[in-house]
């Protein structure tokens, strides 16, 4: 369909671009603090807790555990892998000593997660940077017939 020299033909660049860098910028902000996170937790020390089901890999299922006597339930950060764990099933969890609500699965903090987390908007990026490369090459003119013209 050609559209001639219109403005919708100016602006659509750009509206493609605020479709693409959006989602990656909410990307990026979820998948990057999770990450963090669970960096940040590795020297905590392993603690017991119940676990409760939810959509644990958009951050909703959350653990109950013990801290200086009281009972605590915080939420598990995005991107957890439950793994098979049901409603009550006891897990490991590493706990931040100052910040009790600040935990995550003793398994989901080492090098592998952090890097499946990040590797996930890497790829998108990449992925959106080789589809922008193949339509500016596609829509490249041959020099030769640009000149003939």
């Amino acid at each position: 369909m050609n559209t001639g020299p219109g403005r919708f033909r100016r602006v659509r660049p750009a509206l493609v671009a605020v479709a693409v860098l959006v989602p990656l910028v909410l990307l990026y902000a979820v998948c990057v603090p999770a990450a963090w996170q669970r960096t940040g937790l590795r020297g905590a020390e392993p603690v017991a807790a119940t676990f409760h089901d939810g959509a644990c890999l958009l951050g909703r299922c959350t653990v109950t555990y013990a801290v200086a006597g009281e009972r605590v339930t915080a939420g598990l950060p995005v991107g957890t892998r439950a793994r098979g764990h049901a409603e009550g099933d006891t897990v490991s969890v590493r706990a931040e000593p100052g910040e009790p609500e600040r935990v995550a699965l003793a398994a989901d903090t080492g090098r592998g997660t952090v890097a499946a987390l990040l590797a996930v908007p890497v790829g998108a990026t990449l992925l959106a940077l080789l589809a922008a490369a193949v339509h500016v090459l596609r829509d490249r003119r041959p020099e030769e017939s640009a000149r003939d013209a």
